[in-house]
């Protein structure tokens, strides 16, 4: 009896264990402020300080809301942004005699972001993906890039990515060494051999295939653009649809690729949070199940009911009974289980259907 209430104990102090800073999509990094200096620093910082919690509450609800649930936000007049927060820093500060400018590093509270949104009913997407390797390849003028240091795409679109955010991207070194592993042609021709074997190298399951294509047209003396965006996994290949055709085109007079990958990464991060939208996600209507753990191996029990209590909150993960054996939770969650497996992929773990019980779930390792 005793180790059941010690192990009860230590698993509950482990939901109280946060994600660290800098991986935490309830981060907001460079988050700059720029003020007249009225001569009065102490002020100053406090009015940087509103500011930045402002900016950096409209940036946090960009990342895990959709853009009609955002227009919600629009019926409160004024919203607490600092009751919000767990903490911040400011990580640079510079004053001037004319100019006052502050980088204001802030940490929100997640528990108390989501039970906001939740009064609010505010419908919210803290799922997060595991990690895509993408690769950035780059036409211009029949020369291809991808692993050379000139390929500005791969720089483009690595500055628009938000490390912070719902959807993971790896992005892997340019040098000599990859140049020898893949090719551009071998990914463009579909080789899945070869991006299997690389991806196995980098020990990754999933690419996304991120293809601009530069030429000049003498008829209309612009240079056209086209994006594609394919992805490959287990099941193969598959044409994301960013857009409402397959591609991405647009004309003008000078190369665009920056602001192509800034239009890109927006529509990458808007297709993950499409792909684990529920179907239901508009209606009232929650999902209810359970998931068994055995008790016995209680080093990997306290990683799994970690993982399953930041992706679902302390609310939709209850313990409903245990003993010596095992541990029972009682899931209640918006998502069904093919969306929370998208969710888990990135710790190579799957809900699997129990057979003595068909509401019954346990967490395999693959």
């Amino acid at each position: 009896m005793k180790n059941i209430i010690f192990k009860s104990l230590l698993i509950s102090l482990c939901f109280h264990f946060n994600v660290e800073a800098e991986n935490s999509i309830y981060t907001v990094k460079d988050n700059q402020v720029f003020l007249q200096n009225d001569q009065n620093v102490l002020k100053l910082r406090e009015i940087a300080k509103e500011l930045a919690f402002d900016n950096a509450f409209n940036i946090l609800t960009k990342k895990i809301l959709e853009p009609s649930e955002i227009r919600k936000l629009e019926r409160f007049e004024k919203i607490d942004v600092s009751s919000l927060i767990k903490d911040f820093k400011i990580v640079e500060e510079k004053i001037t005699d004319i100019n006052y400018s502050a980088n204001i590093l802030v940490n929100f509270n997640p528990d108390l972001v989501l039970n906001f949104f939740d009064g609010s009913k505010i419908k919210s997407k803290v799922l997060v993906s595991e990690e895509y390797l993408v690769l950035p390849i780059f036409k211009k003028f029949n020369t291809f890039y991808l692993w050379e240091n000139d390929n500005v795409w791969y720089d483009y679109l690595l500055n628009e990515y938000d490390e912070l955010g719902l959807l993971k991207l790896y992005f892997p070194k340019r040098n000599h060494i990859n140049k020898i592993k893949i090719s551009p042609k071998q990914i463009l021709k579909q080789d899945d051999e070869s991006i299997k074997k690389f991806l196995m190298q980098k020990s990754k399951k999933k690419a996304l295939i991120i293809y601009l294509e530069e030429k000049y047209d003498l008829k209309i003396n612009k240079i056209n653009s086209t994006v594609s965006t394919t992805l490959f996994s287990n099941k193969g290949f598959e044409t994301i649809k960013l857009f409402q055709n397959d591609t991405y085109k647009e004309n003008s007079k000078q190369s665009n690729a920056k602001l192509i990958s800034k239009i890109i990464i927006k529509e990458l991060d808007e297709w993950w949070k499409k792909k684990i939208d529920s179907p239901d996600f508009e209606s009232s209507s929650e999902y209810t199940f359970f998931i068994e753990l055995q008790s016995k191996n209680l080093k990997e029990n306290i990683f799994l009911e970690k993982r399953i209590n930041e992706i679902l909150g302390k609310k939709g993960f209850i313990v409903h009974e245990f003993n010596n054996k095992e541990i029972i939770y009682k899931v209640i969650t918006k998502y069904n289980v093919e969306q929370l497996n998208l969710a888990l992929e990135i710790d190579n773990l799957r809900l699997e259907k129990s057979k003595k019980n068909e509401n019954l779930f346990r967490l395999r390792s693959y």
